[in-house]
């Protein structure tokens, strides 16, 4: 494996994106004031939780569990590059067959339209190599009621706009096709999707040494991404070499307020034939 090991001098390549005013997959129906009351909301997400850990042990199928729709997660994930449901049920799969929760507590419980939310702890019962783990779990689980079943919405995502067009401003970056989604979650923070495809016979990275510090611009100002912990959403802290397989991003802005117009990633490089970054070679 190379060693990525060479000192890096950044500069910026921003990916200016379009987005509709009008997002796809609204949640508008869900900001209704008219929510139906819900019987003992606490076993629903009792029952739900045990229902995605037979999905990881294979009892259950994945659509049974996960909202798949155009107002999830997988419709974030998903791109002509990048198909969101493969990936997730390719992810649950990888979970241990053994897979189960106990000592589930349920608190904060807010409803809203079909949707629920909750604040969730367990513990997380499963075999690895041949050892019993318990590890403690907590973080958000949002729900959507679909015609009186109940899935769950995998990162919080309730509403997903898709980029209508993305363009490399600066950077060099050719023949790469990219694109993505913008999600939202239950409690209003944006996250963004991206897939690139590189076609052309040149290879580029994003970060060297370190990983690219990635922006969102908004009309209100730039702010950085973040992870989102409470829906096990975790901070792209990686290099991201654009080779012959495609790169997804996803990142979280919290702090974004209004539409976001522009990403920005720093320490972007242009790769020689020798998968070293052009800008850094030095004449002798």
């Amino acid at each position: 494996m190379r060693k990525w090991n060479s000192v890096a001098i950044a500069f910026v390549t921003v990916l200016a994106l379009l987005i509709p005013l009008g997002g796809c997959g609204s949640d508008s129906k869900d900001t209704a004031t008219t929510t139906a009351k819900v019987e003992n909301p606490e076993q629903v997400f009792k029952d739900i939780l045990q229902k995605a850990a037979k999905a990881a042990n294979r009892n259950t199928a994945v659509e049974d569990v996960y909202a798949m729709d155009a107002s999830s997660a997988a419709a974030l994930m998903t791109t002509p590059d990048h198909d969101g449901k493969a990936f997730i049920r390719k992810t649950r799969n990888t979970q241990p067959n053994d897979l189960r929760y106990e000592n589930i507590q349920v608190s904060n419980i807010q409803t809203r339209g079909t949707l629920m939310a909750a604040d969730i702890t367990e513990t997380a019962v499963f075999t690895d190599q041949g050892q019993k783990q318990q590890v403690p779990v907590s973080g958000t689980v949002v729900l959507r009621n679909e015609n009186g079943v109940w899935r769950l919405l995998l990162g919080g995502i309730v509403e997903v706009t898709p980029i209508k067009s993305i363009e490399v401003v600066s950077g060099g970056m050719r023949n790469v096709s990219i694109h993505g989604n913008v999600g939202k979650t239950f409690s209003g923070e944006q996250v963004i999707f991206l897939s690139f495809k590189n076609n052309s016979t040149t290879n580029y990275s994003f970060g060297w040494v370190q990983p690219p510090r990635i922006s969102a611009v908004t009309d209100a100002g730039e702010v950085p991404v973040r992870a989102l912990p409470q829906y096990d959403i975790v901070l792209p802290n990686a290099v991201f070499r654009l080779a012959n397989e495609p790169v997804t991003i996803l990142g979280a802005f919290p702090e974004a307020k209004g539409t976001i117009r522009e990403i920005k990633f720093t320490d972007f490089h242009i790769l020689n034939a020798n998968g070293l970054p052009t800008d850094l070679m030095r004449p002798h």
